[in-house]
């Protein structure tokens, strides 16, 4: 995209944020960017940057799904996936964004994939017609040890392990993107995941970023994006607590040591959502509204915000 396409690069109002350096990898703000259908060809420019790593067939459409997945099971454990949907081609796709390390990322990450790919059956139907199921990471940390492996990019799929090359099934296929890695060994190269980490990237300056605008349409509508974001009170309301929120749970990572680490970390997880309802709550947010805002059910808005924690 060459500058003269582009009148203006959007500049965008940090004042919103009380000075501090805004996240892009904030939760929040991530599936507003990525999981909002006004923003369908933003998914689409991030899916097929990593399928392009991997030699695929560019999607050319995508249908977004209920990213509330629950338990197969009456006592089964559900999850609240951060983007997900059907490609044009079947392909079934869940991204999710990752800011803090968390114990058990890969059981995790293999968990979502079996819901997402089991769960597409109904009786009587045969087995070819389960999806090609795919979950990409993107983590603002590094999950792999350099040693282990120091690229910022690794796919996962199941193969054989006397012959790496034979592959049992295209149906299994998982992305990790480590940030902190490639910050450390970017290049003026840059495919187009590259330039979405550069987007990303808290390392770079808003200088950068306007460049990398006028340079490339898909990032210029990023910015643009963004801006309508953070001219929202709401949004912004729900950005500010779900930091606050990450700040609680990383002071409860580091001080809960003892046998009570995981009910702390439990306990702190709820206060910090029921404060967030709670301020949503005095904005004249409805609870359906709320729900929306957190990602949370009805049921569970309802009791967050009996919590005596709007003060």
């Amino acid at each position: 995209m060459s500058k003269e396409t582009i009148i203006e690069v959007p500049v965008i109002d940090y004042a919103v944020l009380k000075g501090k350096p805004f996240n892009r990898l904030n939760d929040v703000y991530a599936k507003y960017l990525f999981g909002n259908e006004k923003n369908k060809s933003l998914t689409l420019a991030l899916i097929n940057s990593v399928f392009e790593l991997e030699d695929k067939k560019e999607i050319v459409d995508f249908e977004f799904r209920d990213r509330e997945l629950d338990p197969d099971r009456e006592s089964g454990k559900g999850v609240l996936l951060d983007v997900t949907g059907k490609c044009s081609d079947g392909t079934i796709v869940n991204v999710e964004f990752q800011i803090s390390s968390m114990k058990g990322m890969d059981r995790r990450t293999l968990y979502y994939w079996s819901l997402l790919y089991g769960r597409r059956l109904n009786s009587g139907e045969d087995y070819t017609n389960l999806n090609r199921t795919v979950v990409i990471g993107i983590l603002a940390y590094e999950l792999f040890k350099p040693k282990v492996w120091p690229d910022y990019h690794s796919s996962f799929a199941v193969l054989n392990t006397k012959n790496p090359d034979h592959k049992l099934t295209e149906d299994l296929e998982i992305h990790f993107v480590e940030l902190p890695k490639w910050e450390k060994h970017k290049s003026e190269r840059k495919t187009r995941l590259e330039r979405w980490l550069t987007y990303l990237s808290p390392k770079t300056t808003e200088e950068e970023r306007r460049q990398l605008a006028m340079e490339d349409k898909t990032i210029y509508d990023a910015m643009k994006a963004e801006k309508v974001f953070l001219s929202n009170p709401d949004y912004i309301t729900a950005y500010e607590q779900h930091e606050k929120y990450v700040r609680d749970m990383r002071a409860i990572k580091a001080f809960e040591k003892d046998a009570g680490r995981e009910e702390g970390i439990a306990i702190g997880e709820k206060r910090g959502l029921a404060k967030a309802a709670h301020a949503l709550k005095k904005k004249g947010k409805s609870e359906p509204e709320i729900a929306e805002l957190l990602d949370l059910d009805i049921v569970k808005v309802h009791e967050l915000l009996a919590m005596p924690y709007g003060k």
